[in-house]
């Protein structure tokens, strides 16, 4: 498996993804993705700033999610907790997993992943969700991340945190 940077010939492919992962949220019930948003023109401007990301095996696309060091100003606004950190941090945002690879542990790669890629620049990496995702908080708390307050992204979600280094 390799972790890279997504390029334009990936759009297609990531735009399915995201398209198949929205369902599926929508499926569970999970008001999470359902109002258009992530959607191509997200993966377009990610792989055109160079934070699109994604795992592959050969040609294969296992995940795609993007890793962000320029801060997500929602994450301001945190209430009911703290962060761990001040300053500089990564963040990941739009993780998603190739329909035929769910449930098989590729987003915990892909978080690994892109946890060894923000250690070498930043002390701490950053990710939210939906308060129904109890697939991905299960997920980050595994990880080792912190729950550390509310943010509003288009709705409340749940902010964690996970120091990269001591």
């Amino acid at each position: 498996m390799i972790f890279r940077k997504a390029t334009e010939a990936d759009i297609d492919t990531i735009e399915r993804m995201i398209r198949a992962a929205s369902a599926r949220l929508g499926a569970a019930g999970i008001d999470q993705w359902q109002r258009g948003y992530p959607n191509r023109q997200s993966v377009e401007q990610d792989v055109a700033a160079g934070v699109g990301m994604v795992l592959a095996l050969g040609e294969e696309i296992l995940a795609y999610g993007a890793v962000i060091f320029t801060g997500e100003p929602a994450y301001n606004d945190l209430t009911g907790g703290e962060w761990l950190t001040q300053g500089e941090y990564a963040v990941v945002h739009r993780l998603c997993v190739s329909e035929i690879f769910v449930g098989m542990g590729f987003a915990k790669q892909f978080m690994l992943a892109a946890e060894a890629m923000a250690a070498e620049r930043v002390p701490s990496i950053r990710i939210d969700t939906h308060p129904d995702n109890k697939i991905m908080q299960r997920m980050v708390e595994r990880l080792g991340y912190t729950y550390c307050g509310d943010v509003v992204i288009e709705s409340r979600r749940l902010a964690y945190e996970k120091l990269l280094c001591d």
